[in-house]
């Protein structure tokens, strides 16, 4: 029987063929190797990070804003919340799982570990990865930030690197990026000690939600810090390293898996089954325990295995007890609206980041990183120390929130229950509220999300008339329900906001800063961006230029009658007269002096003053009073009824030039920044005081002291009330101010050592008190600022004066005599007579 052909065997060939054969296996088997060393090779300079950056990595850091005791932090700014922690202040749990799981012969190699690198080359990747923790760390600090500039430079129509486009492209890119990513972890593993390398890692490391950084994930996810972290927790964040997204604890508590299910299955969010989510949020849940289990046993094998680099050994009896043991979480929300004075933090962000993009008259930075850039609070570790005070911010959001959850918002509500219109006026038509309710809807991030995806104006109006679920503000807490989103927006605006700024006169510091009820609801800030009618707050400015023309004092009694101010045209023509009355109809016979009519908040006194200046020279004089303490009114504001507050100003602005009377007339621009640093302690900026003399300090005085009557016997006199926000006994000045309708109450209160401002009323000036009663500022604003001021006064740390101002050393008491009646200035009234010799 024939045998079969065995083949071609090895002595079938010549030596010179069988060399051949060699040297191709051997070229084949290799080439991996001769790939990856080209790849080294040839990485040119100019695409790795400079030596003098790899001594000083770019660690993007959180800017950290910190109060007036130069230690209380108040927030941050980042776009990646990362805060740095020491080697020493991390458990040895994290470092040891991170070691066993990621990297087991960390202390062994240079950056790069061969070994890992040709079982992955010989395994197709399937017995694990290949990068080292210092791999990883390269590819944090450098490789995703320059993704991250090509991606922008591509969004701006800049030309980016080549090949980084189509599979192929990607797959030639993502090599390169592997070999510069050795290239670096070598560099740095010649600069740093493993110690620093593997913290630098931790601190770098994206654990989601607003956790980079090891710091930040065992506070948002345990709610420690991380030298507190035991065995589990410090295996399960290091689960997370591998893909957070796939392994983290949360994500399956809040996602939505009809959405997520339906788009995965190409179908309608409709057809999925309540079961279909119930199976895929129980998988979602396991993975992370599963993943932390994984970690533990690797600790476990590298603690048998005798890893010299663990520092905590992990038996067998732990992992038996570890791994049958529940994820446990106590998942804490982080975010920038979290904290005190966020809508103080909200007004600092545009003011520091316009002050680091300061340009000389050449066009170059004023403020700049060395390497020319202009700074960036949410990159580079900047620390902004401020002039707020954490105390009284928290005792001037105390006070806001009390007065309007207790007493003014439940009092509104009873108010405008009945209105036909709920809850605007009924003196508005049904065409007004309609037309404030259109223009909410169109400034409405729902409308232009409707918009912008094409929906026509029509199919966007029913939208916002279809019931939803939502979660909406009350002062109960957040609560769920069904509204239409018209509907919404008429329940917010049923609700009153209010604002309060506190500033140290005698330098111009802001100390305390409430924009409004609830950043979260109620976004817009009413200290600096909100701008209302400030009613008879602005009289004590008039009297100030009455005074300095020399035409009124405070003594003269004058007859409580209506006046009229003569008025003119732009081309100085008459053009007729302008006759208000009081708000409550008073003013109809008797006497009243100059310093009552202030306390008592008379529109007729305030008028005369204006007409004693004259109908063109006391606009101007008041003008030019206003903008030395920086307010530019507009010129259809410069007439006579500024008398009476008609402008709009902001509470940012008012309070500013209100202290002045307490600077014995020296205008101190608000400030809120004290200096800012770098990463490294170095001073970038530090603030420099803008001050300038607006009024004389006699006239300063003389006006304070008339303010001081506002308290003692004037509208503001329930201040010293038995009240719980009254009984304060100290010298105060201050001014109630009412817009008209009652849309706005406002309140100024004065101390040696304080100017504070409260305004109160809703977002639109058509929701309003019904009376004055109710919406004067002595009942809206007032109680505000005496809830502040009685925590301000009982708290000991806080050194506030509590003894009179301060009289100038040349200052003439006797302006406060009445002229030709002998009685108390403060309780003047209307039966005294005017003496016959005085001129008007």
């Amino acid at each position: 029987m024939a045998q079969k052909s065995k083949g071609p065997t090895a002595a079938s060939f010549s030596p010179k063929e069988h060399k051949r054969a060699t040297i191709a296996y051997w070229l084949i088997a290799t080439f991996p190797l001769y790939f990856v060393a080209a790849l080294l090779l040839f990485q040119s300079e100019d695409n790795l990070p400079p030596v003098a950056m790899l001594d000083n990595p770019p660690e993007l850091l959180a800017s950290v804003i910190i109060a007036d005791d130069g230690e209380t932090e108040l927030g941050r700014y980042w776009k990646i919340n990362r805060t740095s922690v020491e080697y020493r202040n991390i458990s040895p749990y994290v470092t040891d799982a991170l070691i066993a799981t990621e990297d087991e012969r960390f202390h062994d190699h240079s950056g790069v570990d061969f070994r890992a690198i040709g079982r992955a080359i010989i395994n197709v990747g399937g017995a694990g990865g290949a990068s080292t923790i210092t791999q990883q760390l390269a590819k944090q600090l450098y490789t995703l930030q320059l993704r991250e500039r090509q991606e922008l430079a591509r969004a701006n129509g800049e030309a980016v690197e080549s090949g980084s486009s189509g599979r192929i492209g990607r797959m030639w890119s993502r090599l390169n990026e592997k070999a510069r990513e050795n290239i670096i972890a070598t560099r740095l593993e010649a600069r740093f000690t493993k110690e620093e390398i593997i913290t630098m890692y931790l601190n770098q490391f994206d654990f989601l939600y607003n956790a980079v950084g090891i710091s930040n994930a065992s506070k948002v996810y345990f709610n420690k810090k991380p030298a507190q972290l035991n065995m589990e927790e410090a295996a399960m964040l290091v689960g997370m390293c591998k893909n957070p997204g796939l392994y983290n604890p949360y994500t399956f508590k809040i996602k939505n898996y009809r959405i997520s299910l339906a788009r995965d299955k190409e179908v309608s969010p409709e057809s999925i089954t309540a079961k279909e989510i119930a199976d895929a949020r129980a998988a979602d849940s396991l993975r992370a325990l599963t993943r932390r289990n994984q970690v533990l046993m690797q600790w476990l094998k590298n603690s048998n295995e005798g890893n010299d680099a663990l520092r905590q050994k992990l038996t067998q009896e732990e992992y038996d007890k570890l791994s049958k043991k529940p994820l446990v979480t106590d998942y804490q929300i982080v975010d920038h609206k979290r904290g005190i004075a966020p809508y103080f933090r909200e007004s600092l962000r545009n003011e520091v980041t316009a002050l680091l993009n300061t340009k000389k008259a050449d066009g170059s930075l004023v403020y700049k990183r060395e390497d020319g850039l202009p700074y960036d609070i949410y990159r580079d570790g900047l620390r902004i120390y401020t002039t707020l005070n954490a105390d009284m911010q928290a005792h001037a959001e105390y006070a806001l929130e009390r007065h309007l959850k207790e007493t003014l918002q439940p009092q509104f509500d009873r108010n405008n229950k009945s209105a036909k219109n709920w809850p605007f006026s009924n003196s508005l038509s049904d065409a007004e509220v309609k037309s404030i309710l259109d223009a909410s809807m169109r400034r409405s991030d729902r409308y232009r999300n409707l918009s912008e995806a094409g929906l026509s104006e029509e199919e966007i109006r029913r939208s916002f008339n279809e019931p939803v679920q939502m979660r909406v503000f009350s002062w109960n807490g957040e609560r769920d329900t069904v509204m239409t989103p018209m509907d919404s927006m008429r329940y917010y605006k049923s609700f009153l906001q209010a604002g309060l700024v506190s500033i140290e006169p005698s330098t111009g510091f802001i100390k305390a800063w409430v924009g409004g009820a609830n950043i979260d609801h109620f976004a817009y800030d009413h200290v600096k961006l909100g701008k209302r009618q400030v009613g008879s707050t602005i009289k004590p400015f008039v009297y100030a230029a009455g005074i300095t023309m020399n035409v009124i004092k405070p003594g003269l009694v004058i007859p409580n009658i209506s006046y009229c101010v003569d008025l003119y045209d732009p081309n100085g023509n008459p053009d007729g007269q302008w006759c208000p009355r009081n708000s409550d109809g008073s003013g109809n016979g008797g006497t009243i002096s100059i310093q009552k009519g202030l306390a008592l908040s008379k529109n007729n006194v305030a008028v005369y003053v204006m007409k004693q200046m004259g109908a063109l020279a006391g606009p101007k004089t008041v003008a030019k009073l206003m903008r030395d303490m920086d307010i530019e009114l507009r010129d259809l504001d410069v007439v006579p009824a500024m008398c009476l507050g008609s402008m709009d100003l902001s509470l940012y602005e008012l309070i500013g030039a209100q202290a002045t009377f307490v600077n014995k007339g020296i205008f101190n621009k608000p400030t809120s920044i004290l200096r800012i640093e770098d990463r490294s302690g170095h001073v970038i900026y530090s603030a420099k005081s803008i001050t300038k003399e607006a009024m004389n300090e006699n006239v300063a005085y003389t006006v304070l002291k008339m303010m001081k009557g506002v308290v003692q016997g004037g509208t503001a006199s329930r201040l010293r009330g038995g009240s719980e926000y009254g009984n304060i006994p100290y010298p105060t000045a201050a001014k109630t101010g009412t817009t008209q309708n009652n849309s706005d109450g406002w309140f100024v209160g004065l101390t040696p050592d304080l100017a504070t401002g409260v305004w109160v009323g809703a977002e639109d000036r058509g929701v309003r008190f019904r009376s004055t009663e109710q919406g004067q500022g002595a009942r809206t604003a007032l109680p505000i600022y005496g809830y502040y001021m009685n925590k301000i006064y009982k708290d000991p740390k806080i050194a506030i004066s509590t003894t009179d101002f301060e009289v100038p050393k040349n200052f003439d008491n006797s302006v406060f005599t009445l002229t030709g009646v002998e009685i108390d200035p403060v309780v003047a009234d209307s039966t005294n007579v005017l003496p016959p010799d005085i001129s008007f």
